[in-house]
């Protein structure tokens, strides 16, 4: 049934022992599983598919929110500190002041 869909799988995304596997939406670090809402899978998946890009707020809420980034700062401002806290490595995401965020591997 799937081969008459014509699904393509969406590669697995693997940055030093973080993994994102976007078909199953699953995230783990150092082999333990991480549990995301689904906006925090995206902005993660988003940001790790960029490494080292710096990536405003703006960007980052028109890509995953798929609306006008019109006062989104907060929003995703609180939605990377959850992500930081779940993945219990504040240094993966960082923040570039003024501009934005970017991972590093």
């Amino acid at each position: 049934m799937l081969m008459q869909m014509n699904i393509k799988r969406q590669p697995v995304i693997q940055r030093g022992n973080l993994t994102i596997d976007p078909q199953c939406c699953t995230v783990t670090l150092a082999g333990q599983k991480i549990s995301l809402y689904p906006k925090e899978f995206d902005v993660l998946h988003l940001l790790v598919q960029y490494p080292g890009w710096v990536l405003s707020p703006e960007q980052i809420y028109k890509a995953v929110w798929q609306e006008d980034a019109i006062g989104c700062e907060r929003v995703v401002y609180n939605v990377i500190c959850q992500i930081r806290r779940k993945l219990k490595n504040p240094d993966l995401i960082q923040t570039v002041i003024g501009r934005g965020y970017k991972f590093v591997e």
